[in-house]
């Protein structure tokens, strides 16, 4: 008996949460849509709504006979953005990589307002060799593995201007590939989930970066490592290949990225 009163008693826990998650993902709800998005009954989502709705977690909206995220959860999710951001939802996965692969680590952002990126937070490696890696200053999202894993996901008319601005002014040594080659390569990117690069931004190093989704399904940065080439087999870079991927996933979810959008660059 305690078991199957247990199981009760997480029912409607588990029901409301899966409610939450549909009215976050569309904005807005009809009992007749939650019901056949959820396999619910129409009257036992009527009921979690009405619950939902004595605390102001949704509001009904009488006018457009639908309902939608109430303000009692904007404050509470205001409050958990307060004290939790980006880089420290991010440091624990920086610490988990570095575990697992003991290579440098880095979580970049992307700043839109410039079209940059920026190396927001680092997790050194055990070893003795250490990149110097510049913290909070901008730079191209056009070269190497963090900026590339970037740059991809992109929209077109970022990478136009991207492009463009350097074509006029390179921020790296390298010539700017013709833009047919860059979308290819680009494309590639988009359709392994992961940029490489070696020694574009570091001689000597091979990067591996993976994009990072925000909540709106937008990138907003990527995590990368940072190896040395000379130690790299080809049985470790595919280890560090597969552990940013699957980490960028996990903190783009946990940064409440749609989980289509996040699958799509998987």
């Amino acid at each position: 008996m305690p078991p199957k009163r247990k199981s009760l008693a997480l029912g409607p826990i588990s029901r409301s949460v899966k409610l939450l998650q549909h009215l976050g993902e569309h904005g807005k709800t009809t009992i007749k849509d939650a019901s056949a998005a959820l396999s619910l009954a129409p009257s036992t989502i009527h009921r979690l709504l009405d619950l939902l709705g004595r605390e102001n977690i949704v509001e009904h909206d009488p006018v457009e006979r639908n309902y939608r995220i109430g303000p009692e959860f904007f404050r509470l999710a205001a409050k958990v953005f307060e004290r939790y951001d980006v880089r420290t939802l991010a440091m624990p996965v920086l610490h988990e990589i570095v575990s697992a692969c003991d290579e440098t680590c880095i979580l970049g952002l992307y700043l839109p307002n410039v079209g940059k990126m920026t190396f927001a937070a680092k997790v050194d490696s055990s070893r003795a060799l250490r990149y110097q890696l510049p913290l909070n200053t901008q730079i191209s999202v056009f070269w190497g593995a963090s900026g590339r894993s970037i740059l991809a996901f992109l929209p077109k008319d970022h990478i136009d201007r991207i492009y463009a601005n350097e074509s006029a002014a390179p921020a790296s040594g390298e010539a700017v590939p013709p833009r047919r080659r860059l979308d290819r390569e680009l494309a590639e990117i988009r359709q392994n989930g992961v940029a490489i690069s070696r020694g574009q931004k570091i001689q000597g190093a091979v990067g591996i970066g993976a994009p990072v989704f925000g909540a709106s399904g937008v990138v907003i940065g990527c995590l990368a490592a940072t190896a040395p080439a000379s130690e790299l087999t080809a049985a470790k870079e595919k280890q560090i290949r597969d552990l940013i991927r699957i980490k960028a996933k996990e903190l783009s979810l946990r940064l409440g990225a749609p989980s289509a959008r996040v699958a799509a660059a998987d």
